[in-house]
């Protein structure tokens, strides 16, 4: 693994993988940036390379797996290591407000029209043909890809991953891959810690029309009588299949079960992609969503902290209104 540290001012490049004395690169599927934290060494008053407010930092193995800006340092009074975090190109999709309005557009036709407004490059983008009519007033822009990804992904029923990469903004259908690797108590999985939460359930949805008038409710009774009623309100928009919304909200709020994992390092260990799990002490057994992941160059070791859902439920928004 190599890092390199790119002047903001002079454009000069410098390998400075010998003086870091750890990094993590990490994400979540909660946002669309990726991020790297290094600690590099620092003594006062020589020519080793600094990382400065908007300097590039590169990460590279076989092919470049990172490119970021440093938004971020630290350095104390008494330290010979200086901090400094650097997040990718998806760092403008969040810090960036959109104003527009799409009377008839697709995802990905919104998608690429957003990123463009910003020069933001995109690497790929899944075709729906599903046509959208949105608006959007003040909103970041990382929130209305999420909202026009997540009206698709109620209308097909596909769940789909955001991230950036170092080609661009990516979007693909979050599925099981044939090339899932397989984390094994004997080899590779170091430990793991499994959570069940019923704290943020959703068994029951009522549908109204426009006026508040009663139209139906769909629920799970087997998890009413076992935790209780916990219900959400929706109302039936013209044009809207508000049943499949009804049933998209009670499939994504299922009781959970979430896996967190410490395991060797492995590159393709990254959000929204899968893993298959095996151990016999806790009952992990079965195929997992990679929902966050943190990973850790550290001491010439190479291991990744992962969250582990057992469910493909995706990141979600709301953003803008829709267009009567």
């Amino acid at each position: 693994m190599k890092l390199y540290l790119t002047k903001h001012k002079g454009g000069q490049s410098r390998d400075i993988t010998s003086l870091a004395v750890s990094w993590t690169w990490s994400g979540d599927k909660a946002s669309i940036t990726r991020q790297l934290e290094l600690e590099v060494a620092f003594v006062a008053d020589s020519d080793l390379p600094v990382p400065e407010i908007g300097d590039l930092v590169t990460m590279e193995d076989t092919e470049r797996l990172f490119v970021g800006v440093v938004l971020k340092r630290s350095l104390g009074s008494e330290d010979h290591t200086m901090s400094a975090t650097a997040f990718d190109y998806g760092i403008y999709l969040q810090k960036n407000d959109c104003t527009a309005k799409f009377t008839g557009a697709t995802p990905e036709e919104i998608t690429r029209s957003l990123c463009a407004e910003k020069g933001i490059p995109v690497a790929s983008l899944p075709t729906t043909g599903i046509q959208l009519r949105r608006k959007f007033a003040g909103v970041k822009i990382n929130q209305a890809v999420t909202t026009v990804w997540s009206l698709a992904a109620e209308k097909n029923g596909k769940r789909y991953a955001i991230r950036y990469t170092p080609s661009g903004l990516l979007v693909k259908e979050r599925t099981v891959s044939g090339e899932s690797l397989v984390l094994k108590a004997a080899g590779n999985l170091m430990d793991a810690t499994t959570t069940e939460d019923a704290s943020n359930v959703v068994n029951s949805v009522a549908i109204y029309d426009k006026n508040g008038n009663f139209l139906q409710r769909l629920g799970d009774t087997e998890s009413q009588g076992l935790i209780g009623v916990m219900e959400a309100h929706i109302t039936q928009r013209d044009g809207a299949d508000a049943v499949s919304e009804a049933n998209h909200q009670l499939e994504d709020g299922k009781q959970t079960r979430t896996v967190t994992a410490n395991v060797l390092g492995d590159l393709s260990l990254i959000t929204g992609e899968t893993v298959v799990a095996r151990e016999a002490r806790t009952g992990l057994e079965g195929i997992f969503w990679i929902d966050a992941d943190v990973h850790t160059w550290k001491n010439n070791n190479y291991y990744a902290k992962l969250t582990l859902n057992c469910r493909n439920v995706a990141a979600t928004a709301s953003a803008g209104s829709e267009i009567e």
